[in-house]
This record gives structure tokens, sequence and C-alpha cells, in this order.
């Protein structure tokens, strides 16, 4: 058994190693457009997240050109 000791901290999002780059990026991409949904009523954190939507849809544009 761990035990859990006061200032240890433990990764709160973790990846499989096997998850492709293009895959990792399309997951962000989808998680960014969540997260666009709920930040509505700050417009800050909002900027924000369309930001890196705008580079993560960008890398991925660049992964399959058209």
């Amino acid at each position: 058994m761990t035990k859990v000791t006061p200032g240890q901290s433990f990764p709160f999002f973790t990846t499989h190693p096997e998850l492709s780059f293009e895959d990792a990026l399309a997951y962000a991409s989808d998680l960014l457009h969540c997260a666009q949904e709920l930040s509505e009523t700050s417009p800050a954190v909002m900027h924000l997240v369309e930001m890196a939507k705008v580079m993560v849809d960008r890398s991925l544009d660049c992964l399959h050109p058209q």
C-alpha cells in the first residue's frame, strides 16, 4: 500500500505511452473545444482557449495539408 504524504504530487492526467502525436493533438483539440464552450463567462480564459485551439488546429492542418 502506498502512503500519501503532504506535498507529494501525483499527475492529474496521464497519457498512454503508445498515443500517437496526431491522436494527442486531435484529443487536445477536442478538449479545447469543450473548454471553449465552458469558458464563455470569462473573456480572458475564453481568449486563451481560443488561441490554444487555433494553434492545435494549425498543427493538425500541417499534418494533413489539403
